[in-house]
């Protein structure tokens, strides 16, 4: 059972720190007709790579406006289409057992506050409101519930 369990937690490692280099290589675009090409990263440079990227530092994360303000049935986010927060999650950092997970460290939690644009359906037009939104400051490995993280909420001012 214990062999399983670290077999398949090594796996789950190797598949994030695959997935961490892939998004560091330049895209391909439609004008190279050749194949694309496939590298190999040998295990020292995937557990290296697994080492340098910890669970420490909340990343970045592009929502949706329009998706994190569905709640409001009579008015809709017009600008900016997307927000950037700062997240500790899954995917923000490596921790040392498959049984922990990136977290934000409730001490560093704090709000910020953004100017969007908002459309009313009813009377056809925009105002220019505030939001406030929680950021996530540090983060550190904590037990993981297995559940999936919950999208981020926002408060009209």
């Amino acid at each position: 059972m214990e062999r399983g369990l670290t077999r398949r937690s090594f796996l789950r490692l190797l598949l994030l720190v695959l997935t961490a280099i892939g998004q560091t290589s330049p895209a391909p675009t439609h004008s190279d007709h050749r194949p694309l090409e496939t590298k190999r990263t040998h295990l020292h440079t995937v557990l290296e790579a697994t080492k340098n990227f910890i669970c420490k530092k909340s990343q970045p994360r592009a929502y949706s406006l329009m998706d994190l303000m569905q709640h409001l049935p009579s008015e809709s986010a017009r600008r900016p289409v997307y927000i950037v927060l700062k997240r500790c999650d899954s995917y923000a950092g490596c921790c040392n057992s498959p049984d922990l997970s990136c977290a934000p460290v409730e001490s560093s939690i704090y709000y910020e506050e953004m100017e969007i644009v908002m459309s009313s359906l009813k009377t056809n037009s925009s105002r220019r409101t505030w939001i406030r939104v929680r950021q996530h400051g540090e983060c550190s490995c904590e037990l993981s519930t297995g559940q999936k993280e919950p999208e981020p909420s926002i408060e009209i001012l």
